[in-house]
């Protein structure tokens, strides 16, 4: 036995055989990864669409710069510059749209004017004059009302067209 023993060593007596050791000290306890922090979102795309649902109904003007779907009631006009709206299959709307891009697979009576594209779906129910660039009709849609489909170069030689008449007619 030796005279030194470390400081943190217990003063366990050597001659006595019926003291027993010491368990074994318990297993480290394991915890679960910690869960992150719920004050960070998650992140997300840059510009989501608006959704209107079937529990949505809105009377009035609707007007903005991003994407829109609607799958609810939408009584009014509603006017998205530069975005697309998408009428969803449970969308019900009785306005004049006017954005960039129209798709219909609801039911809509009212003017359409897509200044790029309309599409209607197969799903799609429209009563209502349509102008636009370019359309799709799908297999199964219903269309009552006029078509107005210009490309872009007639619309331009149009304007020159007219700019022409106009200043030699004074």
């Amino acid at each position: 036995m030796s005279m030194w023993r470390r400081q943190d060593e217990p003063k366990v007596p050597v001659s006595s055989p019926e003291i027993a050791p010491p368990p074994p000290p318990p297993p480290p306890r394991v915890e679960p990864p910690a869960e992150p922090l719920a004050s960070a979102p998650p992140p997300q795309p840059a510009a989501l669409a608006g959704h209107l649902t079937i529990s949505h109904t809105i009377r009035g003007e609707i007007s903005g710069r991003e994407d829109l779907f609607v799958d609810g009631e939408v009584e009014g006009k509603i006017h998205l510059q530069d975005a697309k709206i998408v009428i969803g299959p449970n969308g019900r709307v009785t306005a004049d749209i006017e954005a960039r891009e129209i798709m219909v697979l609801g039911r809509v009576k009212g003017n359409l004017h897509g200044h790029d594209s309309v599409t209607i779906g197969r799903t799609g129910n429209v009563a209502g004059d349509v102008a636009t660039r370019y359309i799709t009709i799908e297999d199964g849609a219903q269309v009552q009302g006029s078509f107005d489909v210009t490309r872009a170069e007639e619309t331009r030689v149009t304007s020159i067209t007219e700019k022409a008449k106009s200043q030699y007619a004074g």
